[in-house]
């Protein structure tokens, strides 16, 4: 049986392996190179280990902002994953996030097997979809929940195609409980299939998207409006509403996109921050939804429809990286691009397949033209590029540095570094360096690059003051690392 199941998905099972090496590459080698930060894999790791040892997290990388991390975003994942914790440490959520992006490749063969029936056809899609920019733009950075949110989405429309209510309902609630923001989403999901159903007057199911819809809506506001500000430490502020050219809160928000349309139209092409630094990050996430395919969503408005809160939330945005493509911020785009993009090459009678081979050449093309250079703010480039030399390595002794720290007793209360927080997140507790609270060790990275907030001057006079204060004993010091523990 496994024979014949492989011999039928070879090619299938060839791209899955090549390009699980290519995202273990990335993602993987960022964490043991110290290229994963405090914010955000950091939190995520002290939430799973309060998590797995049947407690709340107290969120103790974000204090003082949040006293407890589902007051800054309402997130059930780590929860759910905390008990892999006790197998594969710290890199437990990396592993999650590699396993779901390859798992939604899967979704994607589905759900173009399905409209299609043509193996080799869906494998070109899986291919499509694995090389899109927003993939290696979220495994460059950390993990997320909406990276494995957007991965569950080719199995909802698979199975909702399919009229398996049931496992359509299942994968829907999975991207229901990511985050706040993707309960958003799926309340559009629903939106846009309801419209395809008006439009084919298809009542009976016309009902189930309705109901959808409603249910993620409903869910959206009870989280924003009741749960959050209940766990929250900050007077019920979402911290997260950052949207202040159209209103100061959602609620104006909405108002102003209705009452002012054309304003808000154009604040999704203009640069807003009135800094033209930031000119030109819009224009490049345009260009880069294009050249991946993104074209077909203009054939397609129930998937438009669905694209609509990732792109307001994207282009409204007060900070400027939150508009391009870097980061996290554009993995909602890529399923729903190639599920449009899919089904419009699906209605080609003649040479279906030699344009699909273009449509993925030109996406590959492109993306690896956006890994050695875009617009987009704070690119991590030696984070993303998997094929370059720099990114398998460190200018310090990567291996000495896990060793040295291994040697912190677990005991300590410790203030780390960004780059090493996430690798001593595993303590009860653990603070986002400059921040020390009643911390009795001090974790520092002397050898990184980036010594955000400080530059380069005032991180070494921020050492210089505290290895006179007569507070701090040096407990290690290397040519990378510098631990003091308090007298």
């Amino acid at each position: 049986m496994i024979k014949s199941i492989a011999e039928k998905h070879k090619w299938l099972i060839l791209v899955l392996v090549c390009f699980g090496a290519i995202f273990a590459a990335t993602s993987f080698l960022n964490h043991y190179n110290f290229r994963t930060y405090g914010w955000d894999l950091g939190i995520n790791q002290n939430a799973i280990f309060d998590y797995a040892h049947f407690r709340w997290n107290n969120c103790m990388i974000m204090q003082p902002s949040f006293d407890n991390v589902l007051a800054d975003h309402f997130s059930l994942y780590p929860l759910l994953i905390s008990p892999f914790y006790w197998v594969f440490g710290s890199y437990t959520m990396l592993i999650f996030q590699w396993s779901a992006i390859l798992f939604g490749g899967i979704g994607i063969y589905k759900f173009v097997f399905l409209i299609s029936d043509h193996r080799r056809f869906a494998t070109l899609a899986t291919v499509h979809f694995f090389c899109i920019w927003g993939i290696y733009s979220a495994l460059s950075f950390d993990y997320h929940d909406n990276v494995v949110a957007a991965m569950f989405v080719p199995w909802f429309l698979y199975y909702y195609k399919k009229e398996a209510l049931l496992k359509s309902v299942l994968f829907f609630v999975l991207i229901l409980i990511s985050k706040e923001n993707m309960a958003l989403w799926a309340g559009f999901i629903g939106l846009g299939l309801s419209f395809r159903h008006l439009i084919n007057k298809e009542w009976k199911r016309l009902k189930i998207s309705s109901a959808m819809m409603i249910g993620a809506f409903l869910y959206f506001i009870l989280i924003l409006k009741v749960v959050i500000p209940s766990l929250s430490n900050t007077d019920g502020v979402y911290l997260h509403h950052s949207f202040n050219a159209l209103g100061g809160n959602f609620g104006e928000v909405i108002v102003n996109i209705i009452k002012h349309p054309i304003r808000a139209i154009e604040l999704l092409f203009e640069n807003h921050s009135g800094d033209p630094y930031y000119d030109g990050i819009k224009a490049e996430t345009y260009l880069a939804i294009i050249l991946a395919g993104g074209w077909a969503l203009v054939f397609y408005p129930e998937y438009l429809i669905m694209i609509v809160p990732i792109l307001a939330q994207k282009m409204y945005n007060d900070l400027p990286i939150r508009w391009g493509i870097s980061d996290h911020y554009s993995i909602e785009f890529v399923p729903i691009i190639v599920i449009a993009l899919y089904t419009f090459l699906n209605g080609l009678e003649n040479k279906k397949l030699k344009l699909t081979a273009v449509m993925v050449g030109i996406c590959a093309v492109s993306t690896f033209k956006f890994m050695e250079n875009r617009t987009s703010e704070y690119y991590k480039k030696d984070n993303t590029r998997f094929y370059a030399p720099i990114h398998w390595g460190r200018n310090f002794d990567v291996e000495n540095v896990h060793q040295v720290l291994a040697t912190i007793p677990d005991s300590l209360r410790v203030s780390a570094q960004a780059p090493l927080a996430p690798h001593l997140a595993f303590r009860d507790y653990i603070y986002h360096y400059p921040y020390k609270g009643d911390a009795n060790c001090i974790a520092l990275l002397t050898a990184e690059e980036n010594k955000y907030p400080f530059n380069e001057v005032t991180y070494q006079e921020e050492i210089d003051r505290l290895l006179n204060s007569g507070e701090w004993n040096v407990f290690a010091k290397t040519p990378a690392l510098l631990i003091l523990i308090k007298k």
